[in-house]
């Protein structure tokens, strides 16, 4: 039987089970193997009875979907997927000369096995649904439903076309190289399938063919325990970073603290804070003063800082001691600056110091007049030692038993004062002008009397309390020197001013009993041999100069009435009798 009528076509047994064979090997046309075989099938083809044409392979429609299953429902969608009641033309299937040559060249009988048929259409409906299950389980991870009307449009009408064509070319025996290609649901499925799969295998954004599902957010709980696996896995690594991310960080903050010493750029404290200077004081003594006090925090950085802008501006400016007062928002370098410069800080005002002016005094006029405060100025004179800068200061003995070791040496006169300036800048103010005032003539007149400077003004301030006016000067100039002079006669001064010193002003400040009498056995002149222990007023110029050139006399005694009247004597008998006459006047006066 050489023809097979199966109410589609009239091909031959053997083309219609090979071309039905074809499409289940994956749509790829078996070729025969031997150039022979091709020609005897080519005069069979030409024997055989007229073929129908191009235009009567082609479907008389395209594949259509069933009515009753709509393209967006999902119940229509799951039935078209799974083939059931879907109504669409039938496929024609068409076997090739080639895969009906195994069996024209066996020998084989051409009657029609349809077990083999039921076979072979079992298999490759197997292989359609392993493809379309692997179709719809990629399809569901981007869409909830595949467009079926893929299958109705233009371009796979073109490829029926194409395939009515080549089986023309085929049956009218022109040569085609290229493979057949079958079209149904399910090579298109696969299809569709597989060039996912590359799409997704390259890398492309596969959103493009499917749409777009809403990405799922991680949970605390899920971010937690990802990044726990992330450091167990990597703990090596994890260690490391976290080392580094440590000493970087002690790093950073240390440059932090350096650089806020210098610039003071987050240090808004306005608090006022007093600092010492010592004598001799050098860059490291500086900055160890301001480390203690607080007012930076890396000692060692701003050392190495001022040294080398020292070094930079080859200044070596001497350190000034004192008292000073900063504020941490300052800085280290104006510090610095402060410690080798007088400082600015308000309007001048005019201050004059009466001669014979105490420093208590004198610090109570500079506290009215808001040049400094008082205490500022006591601790400067009492703790800061402005030896290193002046000779005389150095020359003093005995300060552990004086009150004030600078009382004396601040010579009275006019000054101008800033407002706010720094105590030791005004206490130096005062030391630089009795420095210009006491003459290398002065040094001189003083060796000549066998006394030193300090002698000197010890005995101008006692002038100072006890004479009234400038005649009086050197006549009471006299009786100090002649009584210091006969020492052995005459071991005390016997000087009420000395006395006064200690009773209304040493104990307006020193409230112990024991210290107190410490003063007086050290000041009054009627307790301690000689001078007291230091001046005990500030003598002016006038003063200094009756000291230095005293009256030639012998007088050993002298007293005043209520009028300042003077009366001298050379011996005890004379000076109880102008006590007499000073009692008389004084009655009288009252």
């Amino acid at each position: 039987m050489d023809k097979f009528n199966d109410g589609f076509s009239d091909n031959s047994y053997e083309e219609l089970l090979n071309e039905y064979a074809g499409e289940s090997l994956g749509n790829k046309s078996v070729r025969r193997p031997q150039e022979k075989e091709n020609a005897s099938s080519q005069k069979r083809a030409a024997a055989s009875p007229k073929r129908k044409t191009d235009a009567d392979l082609k479907p008389s429609a395209p594949v259509r979907r069933n009515a009753a299953y709509p393209k967006n429902t999902a119940d229509g969608a799951s039935r078209r997927r799974t083939g059931e009641a879907v109504t669409e033309a039938p496929a024609r299937r068409h076997l090739s000369p080639e895969q009906s040559a195994p069996a024209r060249k066996s020998g084989a009988s051409h009657s029609l096995d349809l077990s083999k048929i039921g076979q072979v259409d079992e298999v490759s409906d197997r292989t359609a649904r392993q493809d379309t299950a692997q179709f719809n389980i990629r399809s569901s991870m981007k869409a909830e439903s595949f467009d079926w009307d893929i299958y109705s449009s233009p371009v796979i009408e073109k490829k029926y076309s194409a395939n009515a064509g080549q089986e023309s070319q085929r049956r009218s025996g022109q040569a085609d190289s290229s493979p057949r290609h079958s079209i149904s649901k399910k090579n298109i499925a696969s299809a569709f399938s597989r060039i996912s799969r590359r799409k997704q295998d390259a890398g492309e954004n596969a959103d493009n063919y499917y749409p777009q599902q809403p990405k799922k957010k991680l949970t605390a709980k899920e971010l937690w325990k990802f990044i726990l696996i992330t450091v167990k896995t990597n703990k090596k690594e994890f260690i490391i970073f976290g080392c580094c991310f440590i000493v970087a960080g002690i790093l950073s903050a240390i440059a932090l603290s350096c650089i806020n010493d210098v610039l003071a750029i987050n240090r808004t404290d306005e608090t006022v804070v007093e600092v010492v200077l010592p004598n001799d004081a050098d860059t490291a003594d500086a900055v160890r003063v301001l480390d203690e006090a607080g007012l930076i925090k890396n000692r060692i950085f701003c050392t190495i800082f001022i040294k080398a802008m020292e070094s930079l501006d080859g200044s070596q400016q001497k350190y000034l001691p004192g008292v000073y007062y900063f504020t941490e928002s300052m800085g280290v370098e104006k510090m610095i600056k402060r410690f080798k410069t007088s400082s600015t800080r308000g309007a001048t005002i005019s201050v004059t110091i009466p001669e014979g002016y105490t420093i208590d005094q004198i610090i109570a006029r500079l506290e009215k007049n808001e040049i400094c405060t008082a205490d500022a100025l006591y601790t400067t004179i009492d703790e800061v030692d402005f030896s290193s800068e002046y000779d005389f200061i150095d020359a003093l003995e005995y300060k552990e038993n004086r009150y004030h070791v600078l009382e004396g040496y601040l010579f009275p006169a006019t000054y101008e004062f800033e407002q706010g300036a720094d105590p030791a800048t005004v206490i130096r103010t005062f030391l630089n002008q009795f420095q210009k005032r006491w003459t290398e003539e002065y040094s001189e007149r003083a060796a000549e009397l066998s006394m030193s400077t300090d002698d000197i003004i010890r005995i101008a301030s006692i002038i100072e309390k006890e004479a009234y006016g400038e005649d009086q000067f050197t006549l009471v100039s006299s009786v100090l020197h002649n009584r210091l002079n006969r020492s052995l006669l005459y071991p005390t001064l016997d000087c009420d001013s000395t006395k006064v010193y200690v009773t209304s002003t040493i104990a307006e400040r020193v409230t112990s009993a024991a210290d107190l009498n410490d003063y007086i056995l050290n000041y009054s002149t009627y307790e301690c041999a000689g001078l007291p222990a230091s001046a005990i007023c500030n003598p002016g110029a006038a003063a200094i100069e009756a000291a230095l050139y005293p009256d030639t006399t012998q007088y050993y005694f002298f007293a005043h009435d209520k009028n300042k009247k003077i009366y001298m004597a050379q011996t005890i008998e004379e000076q109880e009798a102008n006590l007499r006459t000073i009692a008389t006047v004084n009655a009288e006066s009252e």
